[in-house]
């Protein structure tokens, strides 16, 4: 028995050295995987405040999070005199954690409106609401429940074709979780769906939560393990998804559908077609009833921007479709019929990407996948930066700029 009991105890002190040799490998090598995001009752995901660290799963970005749960420097509530605020709806491509804070789009775009000859004198402040995997629906709650105590003069929703339009189905999007919008009787009704309840009930334990939290935020070797499962969860989710919404083609990414680039034929995407361009009226007269001005630009999808013309009209090709720009075309049409200035970033990036032979996706391994790179960044902050330029230095104006 003592020798049973002195053998455990060697094993035992031998794992546990091992365990602190790999946990202080990782800081040694700098490698980390914070755990940036929560549950939200109201949203369906939330960023958490005062994390920080390197977002190391794409690109490699520092990421700080403020104290109001934004990624973004501090903000105070009240606007500052002479001011022009702009609040940034959208996705992971608005949360941007690929890149650092100051080479994201919306930081070149403070500084290009800064020295917009019309705004002289007028001090630009642009604040971050992007959070990762979140539909319009979700942006729209982020509007009501978060944006307005900061005052914003612009609000400017960045929407994501790629995905924004599955993300308002749960039909598509399978997050029972997460908040949608439906039809009912012909009326656009926030849905309420009981199983939110209970995930939060049975997964978000306050005291299981506290304690994952303390080891998560401590313990690179937990961040690492826990990155593994994501990263496994994420492999089998992308194929599930493909295999659900329609397979990935040639050149389109896993978990990303080829039925956005043709006109809906299945109910499910028509009824997701139809809740996304509700929630988009919602949006324009919610920011309506608050004085504020509505803007909204169309991001770019990889496949759609990738610099070779031939992959991309073998894509288009193998779809059945003439181009890549069907929903931001569609979408184009819908803004100009309900007043929305749109514009669309997709037919000037895949000309840049096309002249100048550039990926303004990906990084490394993945260029022409993903998210935008350093240099799609800064030439989404630039083009977005000209084309409000003279309609905020003339309130009159209205701008609309459609796919050629």
């Amino acid at each position: 028995m003592r020798l049973w009991v002195e053998k455990f105890l060697l094993v035992a002190a031998g794992v546990i050295v091992a365990l602190i040799m790999c946990e202080v490998g990782l800081h040694l090598a700098g490698i980390e995987y914070p755990f940036f995001y929560d549950y939200d009752p109201v949203i369906g995901v939330r960023l958490r405040p005062g994390i920080r660290g390197y977002y190391l799963k794409e690109g490699g970005g520092y990421v700080s999070i403020n104290s109001d749960g934004l990624r973004d420097r501090e903000h105070a509530l009240k606007k500052p005199p002479k001011t022009i605020r702009i609040a940034v709806l959208g996705d992971s491509f608005v949360e941007a954690m690929q890149v650092n804070q100051q080479e994201a789009f919306w930081s070149i775009l403070a500084k290009e409106l800064q020295q917009c000859e019309g705004l002289r004198g007028r001090r630009i402040e642009v604040i971050d609401f992007g959070i990762s995997g979140l539909g319009t629906a979700q942006e729209l709650l982020v509007l009501q429940n978060h944006v307005w105590k900061y005052s914003p003069d612009i609000v400017l929703l960045a929407f994501t074709t790629a995905n924004d339009i599955s993300d308002n189905s749960r039909a598509l999007k399978q997050v029972d979780y997460n908040p949608y919008y439906v039809y009912r009787d012909n009326k656009l009704v926030l849905e309420n769906q009981q199983t939110r309840a209970t995930w939060l009930a049975e997964q978000n334990n306050l005291i299981r939560q506290a304690i994952f939290h303390w080891g998560i935020d401590r313990l690179r070797l937990l961040q690492v393990l826990y990155h593994a499962k994501e990263v496994l969860q994420e492999w089998w989710a992308q194929h599930d998804v493909g295999r659900r919404i329609g397979a990935s083609g040639p050149g389109q990414e896993a978990g990303l559908s080829d039925m956005i680039y043709k006109a809906p034929t299945t109910r499910i995407w028509q009824d997701a077609w139809r809740v996304t361009e509700g929630v988009l009226v919602q949006m324009r007269d919610e920011i309506t009833r608050h004085g504020a001005r509505f803007f909204m630009v169309t991001l770019t999808n990889g496949i759609q921007v990738n610099p070779n013309p031939a992959v991309r009209q073998a894509y288009a090709q193998a779809l059945g479709v003439p181009d890549l720009f069907y929903p931001d075309r569609r979408l184009a049409g819908f803004c100009q019929e309900h007043h929305i200035p749109v514009l669309l970033l997709a037919p000037s990036f895949q000309e840049y990407a096309t002249r100048h032979q550039v990926y303004l996706h990906g990084f490394g391994k993945t260029l022409g996948k993903g998210h935008w790179n350093q240099q799609g960044h800064r030439l989404a902050g630039k083009t977005i930066a000209a084309w409000l330029c003279p309609q905020l230095s003339d309130p009159g104006r209205s701008g609309h700029q459609g796919a050629s």
